[in-house]
């Protein structure tokens, strides 16, 4: 073999080297969008994944709940829905609603609600929410469930959305507002009597 016929063949195999895990992270980027863990073994997040990506976290997460806050509208949307039902995963569509007052109500709170009665019972764990990009709206409802369950202050709940890839939140003035206003169910109410607590919180550790 020549010696640049040994070069080449030396380069390919560095080249393929550097490139491969590249590739598999991007692979495994694609099929499991922005998956990241909440808590173990109650909460994880992510993106809208290809079919063979939520298989994976299925199986290697032991998901038992997928909550879509997607519209239902698209082919992958329905047919992520389908497949959650074949595997006998219990599937709930959250749709996608306003976050701002409209007349005295918030569109978004029916939805809310809905997502805490989900989080109230540990028989539906481990769930998966998902958004599109698992961004905005899974950062949202994940937000609330550390003010709901694990008791993080408002601030705290706000700052992971951001850390977690919501770089415009500020800009979005109806969601941070509402982050910025939520009062979970445990906390006083302003009038300084306790709320009524329809839920129970199986996530609050102790003495918090």
């Amino acid at each position: 073999m020549s010696r640049i016929v040994q070069v080449t063949v030396g380069s390919l195999i560095v080249l393929a080297l550097i490139v491969s895990p590249i590739v598999l992270a991007a692979r495994q980027q694609a099929q499991m969008r922005n998956f990241h863990v909440v808590r173990p073994g109650v909460l994880y997040r992510s993106g809208q994944m290809t079919k063979e990506g939520l298989q994976r976290i299925i199986n290697d997460y032991h998901i038992k709940t997928v909550i879509s806050l997607r519209d239902g509208q698209s082919e992958r949307d329905r047919a992520e829905e389908e497949f959650c039902k074949s595997e006998e995963i219990n599937f709930v569509r959250i749709l996608p609603s306003r976050w701002g007052d409209e007349g005295g109500s918030v569109p978004v709170e029916a939805g809310v609600q809905r997502f805490r009665e989900i989080m109230s019972d540990p028989r539906n764990y481990p769930v998966l929410v998902h958004c599109f990009a698992g961004i905005h709206r899974a950062g949202a409802y994940c937000a609330i469930y550390r003010m709901e369950f694990e008791h993080w202050s408002n601030a705290q709940a706000i700052a992971e959305m951001k850390a977690c890839g919501y770089n415009n939140l500020d800009d979005e003035l109806d969601i941070l507002s509402f982050m910025e206003q939520y009062r979970p169910s445990w906390m006083p109410s302003s009038e300084g009597k306790k709320e009524a607590q329809p839920m129970n919180h199986p996530n609050k550790r102790p003495n918090e």
